[in-house]
């Protein structure tokens, strides 16, 4: 959310534990890491598999923003984070004045991301069943 009069986007904390939102979730929102650390994670079998970690500075959440999807993974508080909240119409906007064929490009490679992240959350479950990997 953001407050219009000032034009600054909105601050949000999340609790160390907290999840920010889940896999499968429509995305009404992305975020800017300010402080913390994130844990993006699939669902396999029942059991949380991390598949990224987010840093300050970074945004996540903006997959299904962008191509509508619902969300791709869940995303979880490592620590006590602060976080700076994009609406969709804001990243809406970023991306109206692309070039003619951008937007698709842009689609595509989404929908690429969206399976690996899939490919390797299977792969890391099928590690962590062998004992391989925690």
């Amino acid at each position: 959310m953001t407050d219009r009069k000032a034009g600054t986007p909105e601050r949000r904390s999340f609790a160390k534990g907290s999840v920010i939102f889940r896999e499968g979730d429509a995305g009404t929102e992305a975020y800017m890491l300010q402080q913390g650390t994130v844990r993006i994670f699939k669902t396999v079998a029942g059991k949380r598999v991390t598949i990224g970690r987010v840093w300050p500075f970074q945004v996540f959440g903006e997959l299904s923003m962008i191509d509508d999807a619902p969300r791709m993974a869940g995303a979880l508080a490592d620590d006590d984070v602060t976080c700076l909240v994009l609406g969709k119409d804001a990243i809406r906007v970023m991306m109206e004045p692309a070039p003619p064929g951008l937007n698709s490009l842009i689609l595509s490679l989404l929908s690429t991301i969206r399976e690996m992240g899939k490919d390797l959350a299977d792969a890391r479950a099928t590690l962590q069943e062998h004992g391989i990997e925690t």
